[in-house]
């Protein structure tokens, strides 16, 4: 197994949550458990000294040193059980350093990892096979983290996945994490990370910084669609290379998939010099995209948020939404949704809100969805686009474009038919705003529409707007 795998078992599975055993409290029992759990069975642990501190209630290991049998080497400049043995406060280990054979430089460094309220002083490996096969985490924190990658380090964390892997280092600051479970997670934080990172097949540079990511309180986690978080909040995240990066000042989520606020800002992206590093088959591709939503410069601006509630009001209840995409110098997108649910008999909101069936089996009384959408150039440049790759004008591009939105009418009815033949009005640069404004029949079901789309369609009351 790869120095690596064994690292992590070590530095992430010491948090986990597993049964405390009986041990004396002693300098000696320490030393005793260190060789017994910690190092393997054909692995050498040495120690240049091992103590109790009276004053502070501490037994401690200095320059602890497990060296496996092909070489690689893990150090721990002092291993620290603060408070009853039995039962410690909180176990500390300072200048943990893991090292490939006959390599100077350590593949992993952190200058402090603190676990705590353990259940045990020193963990053996199979409690981390353990807690890491059960998810149970109780609590880690750990303090200037530096990773460095090459080809072997990252291929044993990222075995499973069909993609090549990069080479270089990461650092990161503050890490904590709290109450992992299948189920859970009580906490994660991870602050100023910064990265230098070389993709070996595209030979692409970059450097990448993230202020901090924060998720509280985050459950569901098994039981799909039916996730909820208290708050998740990532800031200042950006990826830098040679005359290209990509920026994200904040992205935020509070609530569910039903009820909440999610959203970023500051989103920037400046990737017109990757479109030539990317493989000659997608050049065009991609070039096409950027010639839509950027005009050719490559350079976009994009910022985006929703906000869900309810309203409760006797025994209907009111779902209320809202929210806005900006795409700046390209499109505009709005939407505003009003609409009263009576929910199943016996239902809560809050069960509703996690449970996606039982949403889906509420009885809608009527409501409507409004959507506007306001154009900043990106459909006409379309056209352009389209009239190139084609070889013909722009009027002609518009033309064939509206007679396939006759046709759809065919297929998908009228509402349809008008909702394309207004985009393609946009196009042709006659208006640059549309409001769409959907009525939805009393009653009617999520279900209804998820089961027949075409049929519901129908019942749908559609009113559009150009301007």
């Amino acid at each position: 197994m790869h120095v690596f795998a064994k690292s992590w078992r070590l530095t992430t599975g010491l948090s986990a949550l597993l049964l405390s055993g009986t041990v004396s409290a002693s300098s000696e029992q320490l030393e005793a458990d260190l060789r017994q759990r910690m190092a393997g069975e054909n692995d050498r642990l040495t120690f240049s000294r091992i103590y109790e501190d009276e004053v502070t209630q501490r037994y401690i290991a200095e320059e602890v040193a497990i060296t496996h049998t092909n070489g690689d080497v893990i150090t721990i400049e002092r291993y620290s059980v603060e408070g009853d043995y039995e039962r410690p406060d909180q176990v500390v280990m300072d200048g943990i350093a893991v090292r490939e054979a006959a390599q100077s430089a350590p593949l992993l460094s952190i200058a402090t990892l603190v676990l705590p309220e353990p259940s045990r002083a020193v963990f053996s490996n199979e409690d981390v096979d353990q807690a890491v096969e059960n998810v149970a985490f109780k609590a880690i924190t750990a303090r200037d983290i530096t990773l460095r990658l090459d080809g072997g380090v990252t291929e044993s964390v990222l075995d499973d996945m069909n993609t090549t892997y990069p080479e270089g280092q990461i650092h990161i600051s503050g890490f904590t994490l709290e109450g992992l479970s299948r189920n859970a997670l009580q906490l994660l934080e991870i602050e100023d990370v910064s990265a230098e990172l070389t993709d070996l097949e595209s030979g692409i540079t970059s450097e990448l910084a993230l202020a901090n990511l924060r998720i509280e309180q985050l459950v569901g986690l098994d039981r799909t669609g039916e996730e909820s978080v208290e708050h998740a909040e990532l800031n200042g995240f950006s990826l830098i290379g040679d005359n290209w990066q990509a920026v994200l000042e904040r992205l935020w989520v509070n609530g569910s998939s039903y009820s909440g606020d999610a959203g970023f800002e500051g989103a920037y992206f400046d990737v017109a010099e990757l479109i030539h590093l990317a493989p000659p088959e997608d050049r065009q591709i991609f070039q096409s995209l950027s010639n839509v939503l950027s005009g050719g410069t490559g350079e976009l601006r994009a910022d985006g948020y929703s906000h869900s509630r309810w309203e409760k009001a006797g025994k209907e209840n009111r779902l209320i939404s809202e929210g806005a995409l900006t795409l700046t110098g390209a499109a505009g997108l709005e939407f505003t949704m009003n609409l009263p649910i009576t929910l199943p008999a016996g239902t809560t909101i809050d069960q509703a809100t996690r449970n996606p069936a039982l949403l889906e089996s509420a009885t809608l009384n009527g409501g409507d969805l409004v959507v506007a959408y306001s154009d900043e150039g990106m459909l006409p440049r379309l056209a352009t686009e389209l009239a190139a790759q084609q070889g013909v004008n722009e009027e002609r591009v518009i033309s064939q474009t509206l007679a396939q939105a006759q046709q759809l009418g065919q297929l998908f009815g009228p509402q349809v038919s008008k909702l394309m033949t207004a985009m393609v009005d946009i196009m042709a640069g006659y208006s640059q705003q549309l409001t769409v404004n959907v009525g939805l029949p009393n009653p009617f079901t999520l279900n209804q529409l998820i089961m027949n789309p075409m049929g519901s369609a129908e019942q749908l009351r559609f009113t559009f707007e150009l301007k």
